[in-house]
C-alpha cells in the first residue's frame, strides 16, 4: 500500500483523487463546456481494490471538481476501464426530452471480461443499461478498455478494444448493438506484452489526415513494466492499416510514469490525458492519504520530421504561459539561481549540449538535458526517496535517454508540480514523465549550455 512520505507530496496542478486509489483515466468526454474525467478508483483504500469510475469535472483541464464515484460493481463484477460519448443526436435513444445522454461504456470484470453500457442526463448520476453484457466475451483471457469513436467512413460509432496481444474493432449505429469488423496487431509490436487501453482517432498532416492508433502495454520490469506507444496509418471504416512502421517502439512518452493516455471525445481539440505512474510501484508511493495522479492534459498533433517520417507530438495545456502573454511574471536566466517555489515552468533555448539540475538542501538532485550524443536524457538517481519499492530503484527507472529527431537549435520545456516533472522537446516528440520524492523542496535551480525564461506557477 502507498506509505506515508516525509512531507506532502499531493502536486498542485496535475489531477489526484481527494482519497485513495487512482489509475487509468476512463469515459473522457467534453460536454456542455465541461471536460469529464473518470478514472479507475478505489474508494475504500490506496492499493488497487474493487474498481469503480471515480468521476471529476473541469471546464480549463487544470482545476477540477470532484463528483460521486459514477459507475460501482455489480453481479457483471468491477468496473474496469472504458469510454464514454456524447450522444448528441441520441442514437442510442437513451436520452428524453430533448436531453442527450452522456453513454459510457466499460468493461465488466467478473469470471469473464465483458462489455457494458451505461448512461448519463445529467453527467453525473448514471444508470446501467438493462441488457448488459452488450458485447460478449468471445473466449478470450483478456478482453477489455472499449474506446469508442465516430466512424466519418460508414458514418456510424465504431470502438477499438484491447484483445491480448491486439485490437479488435466493432460498430455500432445505436451504441447498443455491435458488431465485430476487423482486427489489428501484432505487426509492428517491438516488444512482447499484453495491450490495453486503446484510442483510435485523426490527426492533420500537411497531406490530408492520418489516423493514429495509441496501445499501452504492459510487460516485464526488465523492460521498463509499462509502453506506451502509437501506430501512425489509415482507417478504411472496418479496421487500422498501419502505414508508418518503426523500427523502435514509437512511444507516446520516453518516462518512467506515463500510462493508459486516452483522449477526449467531443472536444474542439485532439486532447490526451494519462496516468502519471508506474504499474511496478504504483501501490507503494509515498504519498499517503491518495495514490495516483495523472498526467497534464495535453493537445496532440502530427510533426514531420526530418529523417523518421511523421512523430506524434504534442503541447501541454498550462495554468499561464508566458509566450503568450506579456503581462505573466517570468525572467531569463544562466547559471543558477534560487527557488522559491514548488510549481514552475522553465523554458530552456539551446544550439547545443545542455544540462538543468534542480537540487535541495540535502542535496539530491535531478537532472536532465540534451547530452554530447544529441540524446535527451533525464536522471533521478539523486532526485529523492528511492527506497519504497526495489523496481523503483533499478537503472531502468533512474536513467533514461533517447536521440532527439531533429539536429540543431531546440526548446526544451520543463514542467514541475511537486512530486511530477514533464519535460518536452521538438514540439513535444520526445517527453518524459517522471515522479520524484524529494526530502525538502528543491530550492536551487541551475542552467548550463543556454538561456532559460522560468515562470512561477
Amino acid at each position: 500500500m502507498s506509505t506515508k512520505g516525509k512531507r506532502d507530496f499531493r502536486p498542485q496542478f496535475h489531477f489526484t483523487p481527494a482519497a485513495n486509489w487512482m489509475n487509468d483515466p476512463n469515459g473522457m468526454v467534453y460536454e456542455n463546456g465541461n471536460y469529464h474525467l473518470f478514472y479507475q478508483h478505489y474508494p475504500k483504500g490506496t492499493t488497487p481494490g474493487p474498481m469503480h469510475w471515480g468521476h471529476a469535472i473541469s471546464t480549463d483541464l487544470l482545476t477540477w471538481q470532484h463528483r460521486p464515484v459514477a459507475i460501482a460493481p455489480d453481479e457483471l463484477g468491477v468496473i474496469f476501464s472504458g469510454s464514454a460519448v456524447y450522444d448528441e443526436h441520441n442514437t442510442s435513444g437513451l436520452g428524453t426530452d430533448g436531453q442527450a445522454p452522456i453513454v459510457a461504456m466499460y468493461t465488466s470484470h467478473g469470471e469473464c471480461e465483458q462489455q457494458s453500457v451505461a448512461y448519463s442526463l445529467d453527467g453525473i448520476h448514471f444508470t446501467k443499461y438493462e441488457q448488459n453484457p452488450v458485447i460478449k466475451n468471445p473466449g478470450i483471457t483478456d478482453f477489455r478498455d472499449p474506446k469508442m469513436f465516430w466512424n466519418p467512413v460508414r458514418g456510424c460509432w465504431s470502438l477499438v478494444l484491447a484483445a491480448k496481444d491486439r485490437v479488435h474493432f466493432y460498430a455500432s449505429d445505436n451504441l447498443l448493438d455491435w458488431h465485430k469488423t476487423g482486427e489489428f496487431g501484432p505487426e509492428g509490436n517491438l516488444a512482447p506484452g499484453i495491450w490495453e487501453c486503446p484510442d483510435l482517432f485523426p490527426l492533420p498532416t500537411r497531406d490530408g489526415e492520418k489516423w493514429l492508433l495509441l496501445v499501452s502495454m504492459t510487460t516485464t520490469p526488465e523492460q521498463g513494466q509499462i509502453i506506451p506507444q502509437y501506430f501512425i496509418g489509415d482507417f478504411d471504416g472496418n479496421t487500422f492499416i498501419n502505414s508508418q512502421p518503426f523500427d523502435e517502439v514509437a512511444r507516446v512518452d520516453e518516462g518512467f510514469d506515463h500510462y493508459a493516455g486516452v483522449t477526449f471525445q467531443n472536444a474542439p481539440e485532439r486532447i490526451f490525458l494519462a496516468w502519471a505512474s508506474n504499474w511496478g510501484y504504483a501501490a507503494q508511493l509515498p504519498t499517503g492519504d491518495y495514490c495516483g495522479q495523472m498526467s497534464l492534459a495535453k493537445s496532440l498533433k502530427l510533426v514531420e520530421t526530418p529523417n523518421d517520417g511523421l512523430r506524434l507530438g504534442g503541447k501541454p495545456i498550462l495554468p499561464v504561459d508566458q509566450s503568450e502573454s506579456e503581462t505573466i511574471p517570468h525572467h531569463s536566466f544562466t547559471g543558477e539561481q534560487p527557488l522559491t517555489s514548488e510549481t514552475f515552468r522553465l523554458v530552456l533555448t539551446a544550439d547545443g549540449p545542455s544540462e538543468i539540475v534542480l537540487k535541495n538542501q540535502s542535496g539530491q538532485m535531478l537532472t536532465l538535458g540534451v547530452n554530447q550524443q544529441n540524446e535527451f536524457y533525464i536522471d533521478r538517481s539523486k532526485a529523492g526517496a528511492d527506497d519504497f519499492h526495489p523496481q523503483f530503484q533499478m537503472e531502468l527507472y533512474q536513467r533514461r535517454s533517447y536521440p532527439r529527431f531533429f539536429n540543431g537549435s531546440y526548446q526544451l520545456d520543463l514542467i514541475f508540480d511537486v512530486s511530477v516533472v514533464e519535460a518536452f522537446i521538438d514540439q513535444g516528440t520526445r517527453s518524459y514523465t517522471a515522479l520524484i520524492f524529494p526530502d525538502t523542496p528543491y530550492n536551487t535551480i541551475s542552467v548550463t549550455g543556454g538561456s532559460a525564461t522560468i515562470t512561477m506557477l
